[in-house]
């Protein structure tokens, strides 16, 4: 009896009218088990029984509504609430298969402010999704063809440290639309880099390894010439074009170019740190992060027939929030300092803990390591430090040396001991001293006090783009990027 006086309940509270019932089938007919069904743009959805078969709370309050249905490997298919018909019929045709690689890519840019008219599906991505084209080209993604530092990299006339670099493996990531993934040759929508239409005809991906990387590493359903496929993380757009994809939403679709081994060990990490952490458990992606939205934005789409409100929390960012991005990591990195006399030495203890990153602190290329440097100085004179971590050559003029920390994982180059060598290259040797998620690092000095005054202490930590050295011998700059800084005053 309670059993049913709960059911009862839950009818009243999720269907004050009647129940609107109906079968998915495939393009013979067949019942779909396991379709996710759902009116569309609601939080919740229910799946099709062996016979293909659902219920779904009467819409009676909402105008227009729609059933949608979608299950992996198939077009999402819907139906239009009509006035007394409870009963639909939702039919989900198959994704074309195979991958057609004679498939002309699609660019983002749109030739003007109108939508054109469709070309088998194949207008610019931006004509309709002006917000997703905007924060794109803000990102890294939109910028990976043609970044200075990545070209730089590529000219084999120049080495350094232990060897140089070639475009075997590089443009897999950086260039994923481009003839024989080659950076030198690159043409028309190749040079958009990580473009919309690549993602979007992603399908599975697997944590990159090796040259296994990138293109290499996902899985593509490109369509036959007269076809249109579009991939995403949403299962409620019946377009006739558009599928369902659940990998969009998990981090290895991320990790097919944010992982990757090589040598010594592993050169892009972020997938292993962040299986490493407590953030999988909680269910927090890299798309949690990376790609959280601003909280403003209601709709995916501003023109075409894809348009519809939706929650705003449900909407990502194409911005790929990255070290740029602002106060980013600021929210990610937790700074304290304390200072106070001990004798006639100052002591000085400076704790920084990864609080907000679901993995190590600084992430990405090797190239990028974390400097914490510290300056204590009694009337504008600078103090003696007594002992303390100092900063190493590496970290450039102005800065080796003097106290303070580095957090970096460094490919060492055997020929030249405490050098950082090129992470593509034959290094054999990787110390890793940056911060896992989660943890904290605290480190002490002690200076010399003097004379009798005020001393000034001011602990600064940046994040740097490049090793100096480095940037210097190619002409590309370090983007120093401040995160935080800690001061304090002590009168003696």
């Amino acid at each position: 009896m309670r059993r049913l006086a709960l059911l009862i309940a839950a009818l009243l509270i999720a269907a004050p009218g009647e129940m609107l019932t109906g079968t998915v089938v495939d393009a013979s007919g067949q019942p779909v088990e396991g379709a996710r069904v759902r009116l569309r743009t609601s939080p919740s959805f229910v799946l099709t029984d062996a016979q293909g078969r659902f219920t779904l709370a009467d819409p009676s309050t909402t105008p227009d509504a729609e059933i949608t249905a979608a299950l992996p490997g198939h077009i999402i298919g819907g139906a239009i609430v009509k006035h007394g018909i409870r009963a639909y019929r939702i039919q989900l045709p198959p994704i074309p298969a195979g991958d057609d690689p004679t498939y002309p890519w699609v660019t983002a840019f749109p030739e003007d402010d109108q939508a054109p008219r469709t070309d088998f599906g194949r207008e610019p991505c931006g004509a309709c999704h002006r917000r997703a084209l905007t924060e794109w080209q803000e990102s890294a993604h939109a910028r990976s063809a043609t970044n200075p530092r990545f070209l730089a990299f590529l000219d084999g006339s120049r080495r350094l440290a232990a060897g140089k670099v070639n475009s075997e493996g590089c443009g897999t990531c950086h260039v994923p639309m481009a003839p024989d993934d080659d950076p030198r040759r690159l043409a028309d929508v190749a040079k958009e880099g990580i473009g919309c239409d690549f993602c979007h005809k992603i399908v599975e991906a697997r944590p990159g390894t090796g040259n296994v990387t990138g293109v290499r590493a996902v899985e593509l359903r490109r369509p036959p010439f007269g076809r249109q496929t579009v991939f995403g993380p949403f299962d409620d757009v019946p377009r006739g074009r558009d599928a369902f994809a659940p990998v969009f939403t998990e981090s290895r679709y991320c990790a097919a170019c944010h992982q990757a081994r090589s040598g010594a060990g592993a050169i892009y990490s972020e997938f292993e740190e962040w299986q490493e952490s407590r953030y999988v458990a909680a269910g927090i992606t890299c798309q949690s992060c990376h790609m959280r939205g601003d909280g403003k934005a209601t709709t995916m789409t501003e023109l075409g027939p894809g348009r519809v409100a939706r929650n705003p929390a449900t909407l990502s960012s194409h911005r790929f929030h990255d070290s740029r991005t602002p106060d980013l990591l600021g929210q990610a990195v937790e700074t304290a300092m304390t200072a106070h006399r001990d004798g006639e030495a100052l002591v000085v203890t400076v704790e920084i803990t990864n609080r907000g990153a679901g993995h190590r602190l600084p992430a990405g290329s090797p190239l990028r390591h974390m400097l914490l440097s510290l300056n204590a100085e009694t009337d504008g004179r600078p103090l003696a430090m007594i002992d303390g971590p100092t900063l190493p050559s590496w970290a450039g003029a102005g800065l080796r040396g003097k106290p303070g920390r580095a957090y970096a994982k460094l490919f060492l180059d055997p020929a030249s001991p405490g050098h950082p060598s090129l992470p593509w290259a034959d290094a054999n040797a990787v110390t890793d001293t940056r911060i896992r998620a989660g943890e904290r690092d605290r480190s002490t000095w002690r200076f010399r006090l003097g004379v009798p005054g005020e001393t000034r202490v001011e602990a600064r930590l940046l994040v740097r783009r490049g090793f100096p050295e480095w940037a210097a011998l190619l002409s590309i700059g370090t983007e120093d990027i401040a995160v935080a800084t800690q001061r304090a005053t002590l009168r003696h």
